[in-house]
């Protein structure tokens, strides 16, 4: 007969997989609305209060337990794409300026660290034309 000591550390690993199993059903059931959430309220410290505005939504799934991930799309303009990307990976926050091509593999990305940086970034591309302050703004 096998020893009582056996089936307590069976029923104890039993248990312990069976929490660990649940932890991350909710994990990933929250994730994208935590992701969504720290993006907007990092987004909003980082580049000011018209951070407000910008419309998040969740990019695919990492290791959902410690990386968030969100991305809000700027425009698309003189064939080039423009896109936020925010990451939380083991508490350290970024903001990045994802520049894409929209007809060839091409992309930059740079990371933004301002407001006036954001605005530097984007001064070097065709939504430049756009949005330039129209009385005073020169670079």
């Amino acid at each position: 007969m096998s020893h009582p000591i056996m089936f307590a550390a069976a029923k104890g690993l039993t248990t312990a997989e069976e929490r660990r199993k649940t932890a991350r059903e909710a994990a990933f059931r929250t994730w994208g609305p935590r992701s969504i959430t720290a993006a907007s309220k990092y987004a909003r410290t980082l580049l000011g209060d018209a951070a407000v505005t910008l419309d998040w939504e969740v990019l695919g799934l990492l290791s959902f337990e410690e990386h968030l991930q969100a991305f809000a799309s700027l425009d698309t303009t003189g064939g080039q794409h423009l896109e936020l990307y925010y990451t939380d990976q083991r508490g350290t926050e970024r903001i990045s300026l994802r520049v894409s091509c929209v007809s060839c593999p091409s992309q930059h990305v740079h990371e933004v660290t301002s407001l006036e940086q954001l605005g530097q970034l984007l001064s070097q591309t065709p939504a430049w034309q756009d949005i330039a302050p129209r009385e005073g703004g020169n670079l």
